[in-house]
């Protein structure tokens, strides 16, 4: 009797060690299973609501300002010059008009002088057969006769009327001896250059008393009013520009500035750059207060007036891919959405209207995404589900099992000392 009344006393601490195991295993396996329970955290993304309206393209882009005029001045004429404005140096402004060259053009003249004296007895001698023909031609010649000055050009021949006019005429070879004066006048105006516009001169110099001769490069003469700039665009930013139009055009001297010239579209290329794929287009513009920030050479960034587009849309550019999908927040998950783009503007997309009204575009880029993922907005805070509150619903459970636990434990103990 004294060893059964041992052995139940002996297990009692054996009992009580066993019971305090369970309750732990229990605990930690219901803990496991509420963790894997746990729904998985959403991801957090930027967002952006698609708002459509009407726009206005703006096509940007940059080019380097060049001369709209320059001209290569060579010698036509053989000789000693016998002036040069400035010695023709490097940046001389020279205007309109203005003498630049004179080559020494004694021998020539004199030459001219022998042949308007040649032709003037020409037309003499003619004068009295055509009084004695006719009273009116007579008149015609006479007068065109007085008007004939040594030292000035000669003015164009009277017309020649009928046969016999003809004949007299050209017996006195009055026509070959005109063109004989008029070729002469011509090659006495190469011995002298004017400024055709007003510019700037580039030149290795030219100097007085020099010796120049036929086909020497003398200088080259640039217009910096009168001013372009070749503009590369892509294909697809060209076909954004109506230039049946007259559109707008605003020079920048760079990105950042205020100083704007008006320019105008001149012309656009109908070949594409085989190695950069682009059209040039050249925007010219006027540059008469010389603005240094708009001279030939510079640097500038040129916008342009595109297209009017109805009831569009602008998203980044970036975040369609190849088949113009693009990631959307559909109810706190991810959702995907096809596109339909109409043009491009610099690192945005023009997609018209074929969505839903309010679609929101996810414009964070996924690692991995999942349509169906769980995803929250973090400048959109109303676009996310209210949460649940899981976590009364938890407790319970776990309340309940260490109640059941803590009276299993408490009977056994009772059951073991009544023993």
């Amino acid at each position: 009797m004294k060893k059964t009344t041992v052995l139940k006393v002996s297990a009692v601490p054996a009992i009580l060690l066993v019971g305090v195991f369970a309750m732990q295993a229990l605990g930690s396996t219901k803990k496991e299973a509420n963790k894997r329970a746990a729904p998985p955290e959403a991801r957090a993304v930027e967002t952006q609501q698609v708002r459509f309206a009407d726009l206005k393209l703006r096509v940007e882009g940059n080019g380097v300002v060049e001369s709209e005029r320059t001209l290569s001045m060579v010698s036509e004429a053989n000789g000693k010059v016998t002036f040069a404005k400035n010695d023709l140096k490097d940046g001389t402004f020279v205007r309109t008009g203005e003498m630049l060259v004179m080559i020494d053009s004694r021998d020539v003249a004199n030459e001219l002088y022998g042949l308007r004296s040649d032709f003037m007895n020409a037309v003499a001698s003619v004068l009295p057969e055509l009084r004695l023909d006719d009273a009116r031609i007579y008149k015609r010649w006479f007068d065109y006769f007085n008007s004939l000055d040594i030292n000035k050009p000669i003015p164009d021949l009277p017309e020649i009327t009928n046969a016999q006019e003809k004949i007299k005429v050209s017996t006195k070879d009055i026509i070959g001896k005109y063109y004989s004066v008029r070729n002469q006048e011509i090659l006495l105006s190469k011995h002298s250059i004017r400024a055709p516009f007003d510019g700037y001169v580039t030149s290795n110099g030219v100097i007085e008393n020099s010796f120049v001769s036929v086909g020497q490069q003398l200088f080259t003469l640039t217009d910096p009013k009168n001013v372009v700039v070749s503009v590369p665009l892509l294909v697809e930013e060209s076909q954004s520009i109506d230039f049946s139009s007259v559109p707008k055009v605003v020079i920048f001297a760079d990105e950042n500035s205020e100083e704007t010239k008006v320019g105008k579209i001149l012309r656009k290329e109908t070949m594409v750059d085989r190695n950069s794929q682009t059209v040039n287009v050249y925007v010219s513009f006027t540059n008469k207060e010389l603005d240094p920030n708009f001279l030939p050479g510079s640097y500038v960034h040129v916008a342009i007036q595109g297209k009017i587009l109805h009831d569009v849309a602008p998203i980044p550019r970036h975040l369609l891919d190849s088949q113009n999908f693009v990631f959307t927040m559909q109810d706190g998950t991810l959702s995907r959405q096809q596109l339909e783009v109409v043009a491009y503007q610099g690192d945005q997309a023009i997609v018209r209207n074929t969505v839903p009204g309010g679609t929101v575009v996810v414009t964070t880029i996924l690692q991995k995404p999942l349509v169906g993922m769980d995803i929250r907005s973090m400048n959109m805070p109303e676009l996310n589900p209210e949460p649940e509150l899981a976590g009364e619903t938890e407790a319970e459970p776990g309340g309940e099992a260490s109640a059941e636990l803590a009276g299993e434990t408490g009977s056994g103990s009772t059951t073991t000392a009544g023993g």
